[in-house]
């Protein structure tokens, strides 16, 4: 599960923040550029940017709901082959929001070419809204 706090940092690491006690993250010893994480988060000014990569996934699969105000769903899931004695993978997720920083009902996803895209929109900031957090310290 991934989480996003009350700063709307998100807490995924790449190697070099990553502990020393942390399994790995897996790559794909096939792949020969790009990003070779199997996800990959983004706090960008405006959202919360998501990629996982479900290999094998159709988007008539994909299913995303947004629930609670701070918690959106994910799920899809790869075909059985029986033929390669091959079960197909299923994948899942859940990424839980801070509801003072994101707009987690706008969330949108899609699944294109077997990478989900999750994007989380942030509620925008007014100077008044910052005043008045100012004045409550």
């Amino acid at each position: 599960m991934s989480k996003i706090g009350g700063s709307g940092k998100v807490l995924s690491y790449s190697d070099s923040q990553r502990q020393e006690n942390s399994p790995p993250i897996p790559r794909h010893r096939f792949q020969k550029s790009g990003n070779k994480e199997v996800y990959e988060t983004k706090n960008t000014e405006n959202a919360f940017v998501m990629r996982v990569d479900m290999a094998g996934c159709s988007a008539s699969s994909f299913v995303y709901k947004a629930e609670e105000d701070k918690k959106v769903h994910f799920s899809a899931h790869e075909p059985n082959m029986p033929e390669y004695g091959h079960d197909g993978r299923k994948y899942e997720g859940t990424v839980v929001c801070n509801p003072m920083v994101f707009e987690v009902k706008e969330a949108k996803a899609e699944l294109v070419d077997g990478v989900m895209w999750l994007t989380i929109p942030k509620i925008p900031r007014t100077e008044e809204r910052r005043i008045m957090s100012l004045k409550r310290c």
